[in-house]
């Protein structure tokens, strides 16, 4: 029988990854699929490293380098090498050697999309319909030939070709997604009863239970804005069961749970609604219903324990309770109590990582121009990464950052999660006594700087 796959490469037992990391944060690389396969992979003297999969289940899988990670195709038979510099991660990441060209398709995709989804915030959402549709028609034709010469160039097998090609579909697909919601959140309900049915036409052709796509980046993303949409649909239809926030979480969680039946994707939608309602919500009675019902339709044990945990440390971190004092590194390598450093009336405490240059370095020029228009108001920066220590102190000191308001947890998994610390911009405030202000503002919010005036002001009544 004829086959497409190279004799070489079709007799081969293993898979080999191997690579080369420029300027590393750690001495290893972590390669894992699912919670049965994680491996640890160190890198030698010159920072590279050779790993031999046996007995391997073909597919999606993660390759990390702390703190930033990225998606691997693997197929039995590849020998894959790859060449990255932290300091521009994806954009210095090449494949090469065996099953190098389905890879470098899918990393030249994800920057070429990050470049796009630029304009769809700033033009494109604002398009109408048919030019939205036209403008994102061409670019999928674009695309598409560049898939098919990647087909006609190389011998990929089923799996590669599906994958590679879904991961253009389901970004087109998404951004339809995107369009409807931004939509309503311009116009309401109303604004999007404007689209007509054939702008969704994909949704019929959707396996929302396929298990080759399970781990996909842009199957999930679009999944998510899909059952986001579920339910503000649902609002036109006015079932007063799910007319609130708790309400319309509710109905993503039970639709979720009659749409999808494999487990994985079931769980990880399931995971991402409850803990995105819980990280929001203001109210504990709230939460915990969202949480009963979680705990019941999901049948991931290990993530019910910790979503259980999150609510726990959420309620902790309520207004004008006492905030969980952490263990913290000072620039000297000193290890001090955060209690130690509320001296003023208010403190704010912001939180960073080197796995996002543009982000700390517009966090700590914002922070430095607030602390000049607040000086009743100590800023303190915290950085979250784990064994960064050497690195953070570089990164400090090459920015000449004030080193008395630069701190590192000391114990960065438990203190990001006792503090909650799931999005960048998240700041905390504080009064001298150590009692929460506000515990979930973020840092470039229209409305943080009224916030500070507005705290500022009752301080000074209360003193």
């Amino acid at each position: 029988m004829f086959s497409c796959s190279t004799p070489e490469k079709s007799n081969r037992k293993y898979t080999y990854f191997g690579g080369e990391i420029v300027n590393p944060n750690t001495n290893y690389v972590i390669l894992s699929k699912n919670s049965d396969y994680d491996d640890t992979i160190f890198l030698d003297r010159n920072n590279r490293f050779m790993h031999k999969i046996e007995n391997q289940e073909e597919g999606l899988y993660y390759f990390k380098h702390n703190p930033e990670n990225q998606v691997i195709l693997l197929e039995k038979g590849d020998s894959i090498l790859i060449r990255l510099n932290t300091l521009e991660f994806d954009e210095s990441l090449v494949f090469t050697g065996d099953g190098a060209a389905k890879n470098n398709f899918l990393i030249d995709l994800f920057l070429q999309d990050e470049i796009e989804r630029e304009e769809l915030r700033r033009t494109d959402f604002r398009l109408s319909t048919s030019l939205f549709k036209k403008k994102q028609d061409s670019l999928l034709n674009l695309k598409l030939i560049t898939y098919k010469k990647l087909v006609k160039r190389n011998n990929l097998s089923n799996l590669a070709k599906k994958i590679t090609q879904a991961s253009l579909i389901f970004d087109y697909y998404t951004r339809h997604e995107l369009y409807f919601n931004r939509r309503y959140e311009i116009g309401g309900i109303n604004a999007t009863k404007r689209l007509s049915t054939s702008f969704f036409s994909y949704r019929n052709k959707i396996n929302f239970n396929d298990e080759e796509l399970k781990r996909s980046y842009s199957f999930h993303r679009f999944l998510n804005y899909y059952f986001i949409n579920a339910s503000l649909s649902n609002y036109a239809n006015k079932l007063s069961k799910y007319n609130n926030q708790s309400g319309s979480t509710l109905y993503k969680l039970d639709l979720i749970d009659s749409m999808i039946k494999h487990p994985y994707i079931k769980n990880n939608l399931l995971r991402r609604f409850t803990t995105n309602f819980l990280l929001d919500s203001k109210n504990d009675y709230e939460s915990d219903k969202v949480l009963k019902h979680y705990q019941k339709i999901s049948s991931n044990k290990k993530s019910k324990m910790e979503l259980k945990n999150l609510a726990r440390s959420i309620s902790k971190l309520r207004p004008n309770k006492i905030i969980p004092n952490q263990d913290l590194i000072t620039s000297k390598g000193e290890t001090v109590k955060l209690s130690s450093l509320f001296k003023k009336p208010i403190t704010a405490l912001y939180f960073w990582s080197m796995e996002s240059k543009d982000h700390y370095v517009k966090a700590h020029k914002k922070t430095a121009y607030l602390s000049t228009i607040y000086p009743n108001i100590d800023f303190i920066a915290i950085n979250t990464d784990s064994e960064q220590e050497k690195n953070w102190l570089k990164t400090i000191k090459r920015h000449r950052y004030n080193l008395d308001y630069e701190y590192e947890f000391k114990y960065p998994k438990c203190s990001s999660e006792e503090l909650v610390i799931h999005y960048r911009n998240k700041v905390i405030l504080v009064n001298q006594e150590g009692k929460i202000i506000n515990p979930n503002t973020d840092l470039f919010a229209s409305l943080f700087e009224k916030q500070l005036m507005q705290y500022t002001q009752l301080s000074s009544l209360e003193n």
